[in-house]
């Protein structure tokens, strides 16, 4: 599961992790059904027959079967849309829709205090065997924004393998994530794993930078950081393309720009945290 802050960065993560696993198919799902990044990386022509992400998330509560449109994007790596983002008219009766079914969400959102499953839980799940029939996926990344949101409750589910989290450098973002991850860490028995990202990183070298990212790891909270299987904190320093929140940028920075050193760092990151895991269950069955 990815939460980034910029979908330049989304599109940027893509590059190490096809490098690292060619062997591996990945899907990327866009869940940011408010504010779409991922869905403009598509190339798919106009068609609102297509089952898109967001009508797809309307039938199912609906409780109206119905496939998942993917698109390829490269040889081992689809992508699950939005929807079509140069069409926004229906996107946006779609949105209204959805809403409010994803009331109930909320409203039930308590209950992880008490359930091992929620309403929440039981949607992903759904999903996540939906994603599986609709291609042979050895990894499924989600992205979708951090906070108290209907989606986030989703993505909150205990069938997320891993949680990424990731705020901008400063104390009003960082101490807003970890009130998300003190109710995060009040569900009933399950531990999630946690990776948090701070970006960017100011230029300026202050001595306050430190107090900051200790805030963002938890330092000061000894108690919270060890509800989780935390995987630490990790920095993405500023660069100035970044202005332009294009997909394209990424492949014009040099390679050994730190700004992309910083992406692949994260990815590699996630991906040993998964063959460790995979390691673990296989030693754990015999196989």
């Amino acid at each position: 599961m990815f939460t980034p802050r910029y979908c330049f960065e989304d599109a940027g993560l893509r590059d190490p992790l096809l490098k690292r696993e060619k062997d591996k198919k990945i899907v990327i799902v866009d869940f940011d059904i408010y504010a779409p990044g991922l869905s403009y990386l598509s190339s798919a022509k106009k068609d609102e027959n297509k089952q898109y992400f967001l009508k797809y998330l309307v039938n199912l509560f609906q409780d109206e079967e119905s496939a998942i449109f993917t698109e390829t994007l490269e040889k081992n790596l689809d992508l699950i849309s939005i929807y079509n983002m140069e069409n926004l008219i229906p996107y946006n009766s779609l949105l209204t829709e959805l809403s409010q079914y994803l009331y109930s969400i909320k409203t039930e959102s308590d209950k992880r205090r008490t359930e091992i499953s929620t309403a929440a839980d039981k949607i992903f799940e759904v999903i996540k065997d939906d994603i599986e029939r609709s291609g042979d996926y050895d990894y499924a990344f989600f992205d979708a924004r951090t906070g108290i949101t209907e989606v986030s409750d989703i993505l909150f589910s205990h069938y997320v393998d891993l949680k990424i989290f990731m705020s901008s450098y400063n104390i009003q973002n960082i101490e807003g994530t970890n009130e998300i991850l003190r109710i995060l860490s009040e569900q009933a028995i399950h531990r999630h794993t946690i990776l948090r990202v701070l970006s960017p990183r100011p230029v300026v070298h202050r001595d306050e930078l430190k107090g900051i990212k200790a805030k963002a790891d938890l330092d000061h909270r000894i108690e919270l950081k060890n509800k989780f299987e935390w995987l630490g904190t990790m920095e993405i320093p500023y660069e100035s393309e970044l202005v332009f929140n294009d997909f394209e940028v990424w492949d014009k920075l040099d390679d050994n720009n730190k700004y992309k050193q910083s992406i692949r760092d994260i990815a590699n990151s996630m991906l040993e945290y998964f063959d460790n895991a995979i390691l673990t269950i296989n030693e754990h069955y015999g196989l």
